[in-house]
């Protein structure tokens, strides 16, 4: 079955969102705050129970694990509304690869976070500013937000190991850091599969953030460089005319 065109006038591009339709924009404009809020307390409720010693049952974690789950549900209720009220449902599914993903993982959904700062008015321009300032808040965001979720899930997978030197959730939170920075002092490692699967995911990520970093320092001083040459053929022109 060919989908329908939608009318020019019913949709709109913004930037790196793809084609989305007036009643989807409409849609997350009330419903961003209320998905980031869902989003802090699957991150919340997650971490309790990881540092919690696992108990899943016991107690409290029960109601954390109901939370969850209503969460998780909210999620798939909120991915599917709107879907149904996308311009381009191909669009919508290639734009939205993290939401499928943390829906399939449901321990992947606090990076989606990220994707609900992208919602935000200030964060959604086309400008320079605009794009430059998403950056650098993805950035910061993701560096902080991937150090805890993966040192939280190291902490999980090493500290009941024969041997292991991350006994702690301080070790794995330092762990994490000087992994992340590149640095890796070798001082307390994963020793564990699981755990050195969760360390290769941080290894990865890391690169990508040194190559972004990188990335958005050279284009901003080729971004002053050009204007302080256009400034320079300002005056030039401008002592030419007298």
């Amino acid at each position: 079955m060919v989908e329908k065109p939608v009318p020019e006038e019913e949709t709109t591009h913004l930037f790196w969102r793809g084609e989305r339709s007036v009643r989807e924009i409409q849609y997350e404009a009330r419903t961003t705050v209320a998905m980031i809020i869902a989003s802090f307390l699957f991150l919340i409720a997650m971490s309790i129970l990881i540092l919690d010693d696992l108990n899943y049952f016991a107690g409290f974690d029960a109601y954390l694990i109901a939370i969850l789950f209503v969460v998780w549900i909210a999620f798939w209720i909120d991915f599917f509304i709107r879907l149904r009220l996308s311009a381009n449902k191909k669009s919508f599914l290639r734009h939205n690869i993290i939401d499928i993903i943390s829906l399939i993982i449901p321990f992947a959904r606090p990076f989606l976070l990220l994707v609900y700062l992208g919602r935000l008015k200030y964060f959604s321009g086309r400008e320079g500013k605009n794009v430059r300032a998403r950056v650098v808040v993805y950035l910061v965001s993701f560096a902080l937000l991937y150090s805890y979720v993966i040192s939280l899930f190291v902490y999980s997978a090493e500290r009941g190991a024969p041997g292991a030197s991350i006994t702690s959730y301080g070790n794995s939170v330092w762990w994490a850091i000087v992994t992340i920075t590149t640095v890796g002092y070798g001082d307390v490692v994963p020793i564990t599969i699981p755990g050195r699967i969760y360390a290769t995911l941080l290894m990865l990520g890391s690169v990508l953030i040194v190559g972004a970093i990188t990335g958005l320092t050279v284009s901003w001083f080729g971004e002053l460089v050009n204007k302080a040459h256009t400034r320079e053929l300002a005056r030039k022109n401008s002592n030419h005319d007298k």
